[in-house]
């Protein structure tokens, strides 16, 4: 078979550049990711609503001998499922680009769990130390 000189046969594609991470541990990387993503965005709710949740500890504030700086309270309250999902959107947008890049991803998906049960950790001793317990 003679060779084409017009170049009207079937393309012929060269190899294509390859990452170092390319194969198995490009394919562990990516699916522990998105195993990771799954876990902050349930964890990511489930920490929005507790914190929504902690404005019923206000209701002890009618006990005799409670004090309540419920403006601290209230702010705790309003502010932290707002840090939730700036963490969310965050981790998300970060470890898309890193995915595309083809980079190694787990580790800012597991950065972005801790930075939520931060939040959420935070929030409760915030409301905490907002309400004083009488005797």
């Amino acid at each position: 078979m003679a060779a084409d000189p017009l170049g009207s046969g079937p393309p012929v594609f060269g190899r294509e550049a390859r990452h170092p991470l390319a194969g198995r541990r490009r394919v562990v990387d990516v699916v522990a990711t998105v195993a990771l993503l799954v876990l902050l965005a349930a964890e990511s709710v489930a920490a929005g609503g507790g914190i929504v949740f902690l404005s019923l500890a206000f209701g002890s504030c009618a006990a005799p001998g409670n004090t309540c700086d419920q403006a601290f309270g209230g702010a705790v309250v309003a502010v932290g499922p707002v840090l939730v999902a700036v963490v969310l959107v965050a981790t998300l947008v970060v470890c898309v680009l890193r995915l595309v890049r083809r980079k190694l991803t787990w580790p800012f998906a597991l950065v972005g769990v801790a930075a939520v049960v931060a939040v959420f950790s935070g929030a409760v001793l915030l409301v905490d130390s907002a309400i004083t317990h009488g005797v």
